[in-house]
């Protein structure tokens, strides 16, 4: 049942894409926007999301496998959180205490994301006013 829903946003996106193109009273730098937009939103999104991850490096990774004090909080034990929406990774302390791995990563991706849905929404909204300009 997931097939489905991803086959209709990717419908969804075509036609607001081929909206946007076709949109006559927006500027060619907004009508591309799209184009260097998304990659840039989608690099930013796996770079936030696999910011915890000690795949490359495993003795330099941000959230530490071995403790830092022992006795004083516990076992002091560690372990990387990574939400997929929206991105965040942090780093979870045994006591609660939380690290903002990659705090203003999460700014450029909303920027970028915004940058990226709105024209798109555009695009929609003009496909959907006159379809007859989607046509040829």
């Amino acid at each position: 049942m997931t097939l489905l829903p991803v086959f209709a946003g990717l419908v969804v996106a075509l036609v607001a894409l081929r909206g946007l193109l076709t949109h006559p009273l927006l500027p060619l730098w907004v009508r591309t926007s799209v184009f260097w937009a998304a990659p840039l939103s989608a690099a930013t999104w796996a770079y936030i999301v696999t910011a915890d991850d000690p795949f490359l490096f495993p003795e330099t990774a941000p959230c530490p496998r071995e403790p830092f004090q022992e006795g004083v909080i516990g076992s002091g034990a560690v372990s990387g959180v990574s939400e997929a929406f929206p991105p965040r990774a942090s780093c979870v302390w045994e006591d609660g205490t939380v690290h903002d791995l990659v705090p203003g990563a999460g700014f450029l991706f909303w920027v970028f994301f915004a940058l990226t849905v709105v024209p798109l929404g555009a695009g929609l909204w003009h496909a959907l006013r006159d379809p007859r300009s989607q046509l040829g």
